[in-house]
């Protein structure tokens, strides 16, 4: 299959009130080395802001005298996961960089994800390495922690060498294979962040659901980013809200993993009833020792928010299962772009 994109990529940052974040942001995008043959867009989304975030987009990005064609577009429904779905639509190019609005590229990200994804067509997306850069003082139990906030490696979730996920930050993926993905008749299930609810599952899903088709993941070190953190995501209470939000997610991300994985376990949670059980054993045994130092708490709100959430889709259970299952195998590899 030959992708109908143009060979380019497509920078999509997804922004609500994010005039006091952009600034570093675009500024590490402007001073990208970009190889001559890639064209590059920017996709700047607002999506339902109350400040003046397209205006100063606009206005620092002319500032910059970047050669980058600007798009500024509005999204009204809220949520991330409706933002970046704006900017794949508005997307022109046949790679899409997901650069959330506190991220800061590395001057080469650009153009080395451009080559990994050209360069192989059993690729469906790629991901790096990001690193934290602090408010305030860095908290005592973060090292813990760290991959709840899209931070170092991504190399936690394999099976048999097979890279099962991605986190969004920093995500470049090619379009055709979302439109692949959307001729299956899929239904993505998680709408990621939408006001004060921190799920952030969309990404997870999305690049589960890559596997799924038979495509391949690739995670590559020399692909960094800054991250930034502020003072109000660096605090206990924080980061027992993002385990619940995590904890209710839970369920039908495991679900993925019963298709993708091969484990017997992931088998048998596609029985509700055994996926309880399993459950109920996990919430005793991580009260009595849990998985991370000062985590019982943690894990507890994480476990209590996961078996409420199995409940609430019991009778659906046999749905998902099957709308999972439409992705399998579905995947067409594309013809790259060489020069």
């Amino acid at each position: 299959m030959v992708s109908k994109y143009k060979k380019g990529v497509s920078v999509v940052i997804c922004c609500y009130n994010s005039t006091a974040r952009l600034y570093k942001t675009l500024k590490a995008l402007a001073h990208q080395i970009i190889d001559k043959e890639i064209d590059v867009e920017l996709i700047v989304v607002d999506n339902a802001s109350t400040d003046e975030t397209a205006t100063y987009a606009k206005e620092i990005w002319e500032s910059f005298n970047s050669p980058w064609h600007l798009i500024n577009t509005y999204e009204a429904q809220p949520g991330l996961g409706n933002a970046r779905k704006k900017g794949i639509v508005e997307a022109n190019y046949a790679y899409i960089l997901f650069c959330d609005d506190d991220n800061w590229l590395s001057p080469n990200y650009v153009t080395d994800a451009y080559h990994i994804l050209n360069n192989d067509s059993t690729i469906a997306a790629c991901g790096g390495i990001g690193l934290p850069v602090f408010e305030t003082e860095k908290p005592y139990w973060f090292d813990e922690y760290a991959e709840s906030f899209a931070i170092g490696s991504q190399e936690i979730v394999r099976e048999n060498g097979k890279l099962l996920c991605l986190y969004g930050a920093g995500l470049v993926f090619k379009k055709e294979v979302i439109n692949q993905l959307d001729a299956t008749g899929y239904k993505q299930f998680f709408k990621d962040r939408v006001g004060k609810k921190l799920s952030s599952s969309g990404d997870i899903e999305l690049t589960n659901s890559m596997v799924l088709m038979g495509y391949k993941l690739y995670y590559s070190e020399n692909l960094t980013f800054c991250h930034f953190l502020p003072k109000e995501r660096l605090t206990l209470n924080y980061i027992q809200k993002l385990f619940i939000a995590n904890g209710t997610d839970g369920p039908i991300r495991n679900l993925y993993y019963a298709h993708i994985c091969t484990g017997l376990v992931y088998k048998l949670i596609k029985n509700w009833y055994f996926h309880l059980m399993l459950s109920m054993f996990r919430l005793v045994k991580y009260f009595i020792i849990p998985p991370k130092k000062n985590g019982r708490k943690i894990y507890f709100l994480w476990n209590k928010a996961y078996i409420k959430e199995l409940f609430a889709i019991k009778c659906n259970y046999k749905g998902i299962l099957i709308n999972i299952k439409k992705v399998a195998n579905t995947g067409q590899p594309l013809l790259n772009y060489h020069h």
